[in-house]
């Protein structure tokens, strides 16, 4: 009587390792289309990331925003290396100013030369709706200009610092009417959809005012990015006169996009480099390096293809989870591979689909529970209040799922195609590293 396969015994035995070159051939065909889907991956550093859709602040800072309006600017921070007011500075300070003002999508820069002086001399209420004279006009008194931005309200630590050793340049960007109108409809329709109002034709304006505003945004981040380029290239010409520093709401939205980038990059290139000489010194054979690489950038790309088809925006918080998904995909196709290893030493004379199926059975379900329980743990991030914790916390518990399928699916196929290499005779020395930790934890396990 012949036994019956179990559910897993089945799949694995008359589908994965009966059809191996079938398996790979679907396994391809899904990371090419989340290859296509990941053209729709997005970094995103905007104050949206960082609250929940119905968070009541955010709620009315929208409400201040459509009322008064928001328009973008950045600060420069200028400290001269001589006095403020010297006839340098000040000429440096108006060619800076000159130079800012002539990039496209800057419309207006406030300096110290352009702000009204009311006390030097001192101007009578009559003579207030009249021209007002500035730190440009020739008749104005040095003296009197300096105690006045020491200690007028309206300029002491916002235009000028107490000390009078540094200024601020307000640069004011041009309005994008069409973002804020975007920007505007869309937060309407999100309101009338939490308070369960929408209409049928409204909820297709919402998806199609969505997909607008996104695109729309990316191009204006673009040409943002690139706004301050060039005003950090006109800083470079006046660093030799002083000490200057950019700041501002859109900068600092910019530079942690660019942060986010160097972190997927850097983390990402440097635990994958880590994991090679990892797995060279471990195994010290070929395959055994490149086909836990070959999971590892498998799933890295079926994820990043995932984040793009639900629209999943990576943020500072979610960054590091490339790395995260390569040391998890690595730790799945190491219990494999050190199965494998060790039922190949103990049957050398196996066949090589025997012991791949007798690895995957056995590892299948310790497994599959270490991913419940990893799961477990990020699935309490989904619990919380904050926006890009609770996204953070999705995104892993995708990433394992999809590093638990592609290794399972993908170390068969690929090993059943192989042949079967001769067990690797491994002698470990008395003073071995394995060794030495073996018989300090055997022998201090309560200290340890």
């Amino acid at each position: 009587m012949t036994k019956r396969l179990s559910g897993s015994s089945f799949f694995f035995d008359r589908v994965v390792l009966g059809h191996p070159k079938t398996v790979i051939l679907c396994v391809l065909m899904a990371v090419g289309f989340l290859m296509f889907q990941a053209r729709n991956f997005r970094l995103d550093a905007s104050a949206e990331t960082l609250v929940l859709e119905n968070d009541e602040d955010l709620r009315y800072s929208r409400m201040i925003s459509s009322r008064y309006g928001d328009q973008d600017f950045l600060v420069l921070a200028y400290t001269p290396r001589e006095d403020l007011l010297s006839p340098k500075t000040l000429d440096s300070i108006a060619r800076l100013r000159d130079g800012l003002k002539s990039l496209d999508n800057v419309e207006s820069v406030l300096s110290i030369l352009d702000v009204p002086l009311l006390e030097s001399p001192p101007v009578s209420l009559r003579d207030v709706s009249g021209v007002l004279a500035t730190l440009e006009t020739t008749t104005v008194d040095k003296e009197l200009a300096r105690a006045e931005l020491r200690n007028s309200p309206l300029y002491k630590n916002l235009l000028v610092s107490s000390d009078l050793k540094t200024t601020a340049l307000l640069i004011n960007f041009k309005e994008d009417r069409h973002y804020h109108d975007l920007l505007q409809r869309r937060n309407e329709l999100r309101q009338k959809k939490a308070s369960g109002q929408l209409s049928l034709q409204e909820n297709v304006e919402l998806s199609r005012v969505m997909e607008e505003f996104r695109q729309y945004r990316d191009k204006a981040r673009k040409q943002r990015h690139w706004d301050i380029l060039m005003i950090r290239s006109v800083m470079n010409n006046y660093r030799e006169d002083a000490d200057l520093f950019l700041g501002g709401i859109s900068m600092i939205a910019d530079d942690m996009i660019s942060f986010i980038e160097n972190d997927l990059t850097i983390f990402g290139v440097g635990v994958l480099l880590f994991l090679i000489i990892t797995l060279g010194v471990i195994f010290r054979r070929l395959r055994w390096v490149c086909l836990p690489i070959l999971f590892c950038l498998v799933s890295v790309i079926c994820m990043v293809g995932l984040l793009g088809w639900f629209g999943w925006e990576v943020t500072v918080i979610s960054s590091n989870f490339i790395s995260l998904q390569l040391i998890m995909t690595m730790a799945i196709a190491i219990h494999l591979i050190v199965r494998y290893r060790e039922l190949l030493a103990q049957n050398p004379e196996e066949s090589n689909r025997r012991l791949i199926l007798n690895t995957v059975l056995v590892k299948l379900k310790p497994c599959v529970y270490a991913v419940l329980t990893t799961i477990a743990g990020f699935g309490s991030l989904v619990l919380c209040d904050i926006l890009p914790v609770i996204t953070f916390g999705w995104m892993m518990i995708a990433g394992l799922i999809v590093s638990l399928i592609v290794t399972f699916m993908l170390f068969p196929a690929l090993l059943v195609l192989m042949p079967k290499v001769a067990p690797s005779v491994i002698r470990e020395g008395r003073f071995s590293p394995t060794s030495i930790l073996a018989r300090f934890t055997e022998a201090r396990g309560l200290l340890i």
